[in-house]
């Protein structure tokens, strides 16, 4: 006998499973919201807890999660390759708690199951927030984030949605990715065009003073980790930074600078430093390079601008 299924939920049938592994700690106010974004969209929640004393396990396993605990060890790599490990869909999916994907973008995210050609996929973070002056914020038009709270975002783009069995996982103690695995093995990946939204402004879960010193923990043992990495000591550096260390920072932008990690950003931070310090000339010599970096059909008749020897001189 010929089954017949309704032409409308055909292609359901060739979506692969979707494993959600989330890592949380003390996320009883927004996980909610976060699991309730994702019904209907996978098979199943994976959750590493390390350390909740609010009612964060509680509410996860209202919602058939399966929860595992990790006391936190200042590595935030490790809990997410245990959920990796436990997962058993076709496909895994990153989220953080305080993230929500829009159910109207389901649909998009099965079809990716689909692409054969495909190991992983880049998805873009909207980081709500209030206006900033970063030039990478972008105003929401004619309205404001899903909340209504802020006019708009700045987006981050990294791996999110990649296969299972492959062996990828997450590698860095702090600002931990998959993409370094997937890079270095070769993996095939594009872009998606679905958002992952993020309120890292709505809700103060600890002081600022408290992360700013756990943000400087990590980028210290990140640099640890990886001493060779212009991005760890960049990493170091804006925590350094955010404690008015400029002296410290300074030296990590030049060793961020050194191993590869020489954008404008690095060299405004550096002229910074260098204010703050009392060494105009550097200070100057700084800014211009990152001018050169944002302008960079400008053409200087010193020599020594398109050079970083000054740069090593001691503030």
């Amino acid at each position: 006998m010929k089954l017949h299924r309704p032409k409308h939920n055909w292609c359901y049938y060739a979506f692969g499973s979707i494993s959600l592994c989330m890592i949380m700690r003390d996320s009883a106010k927004t996980l909610s919201r976060c699991l309730d974004s994702v019904r209907g969209l996978v098979s199943e929640i994976i959750i590493v807890d390390t350390g909740s004393v609010d009612n964060s396990v509680n509410i996860a396993r209202s919602y058939g999660a399966q929860v595992y605990s990790d006391p936190w060890q200042n590595d935030f790599a490790r809990p997410r390759n245990i959920g990796i490990e436990k997962a058993r869909g076709q496909w895994i999916l990153i989220m953080d708690p305080d993230e929500t994907i829009s159910k109207k973008d389901h649909i998009k995210v099965k079809t990716l199951t689909q692409i054969k050609k495909y190991d992983a996929f880049l998805l873009t973070t909207f980081n709500y927030g209030p206006f900033s002056r970063d030039p990478k914020y972008k105003i929401i038009p004619n309205g404001k984030d899903p909340t209504g709270k802020f006019p708009g975002y700045t987006p981050s783009t990294k791996t999110r949605f990649f296969r299972n069995g492959l062996g990828i996982k997450f590698e860095g103690c702090w600002h931990e990715l998959v993409d370094w695995y997937i890079i270095r093995h070769k993996l095939l990946m594009a872009k998606s065009p679905v958002p992952v939204h993020h309120w890292n402004h709505e809700i103060a879960q600890v002081s600022m003073l408290h992360k700013r010193q756990f943000y400087l923990r990590m980028g210290e043992k990140k640099v640890g980790q990886w001493p060779r990495s212009g991005k760890a000591h960049w990493e170091l550096a804006v925590a350094e930074m955010a404690h008015k260390y400029f002296y410290r920072a300074h030296n990590s932008i030049l060793k961020a600078i050194q191993y590869g990690f020489d954008g404008k950003d690095q060299f405004f931070a550096l002229a910074r430093c260098y204010r703050e310090l009392g060494n105009k000339p550097l200070a100057d010599f700084s800014f211009e390079k990152a001018t050169c970096h944002l302008f960079p059909s400008l053409t200087h008749i010193d020599p020594q601008k398109k050079t970083l020897s000054r740069l090593t001189a001691q503030p």
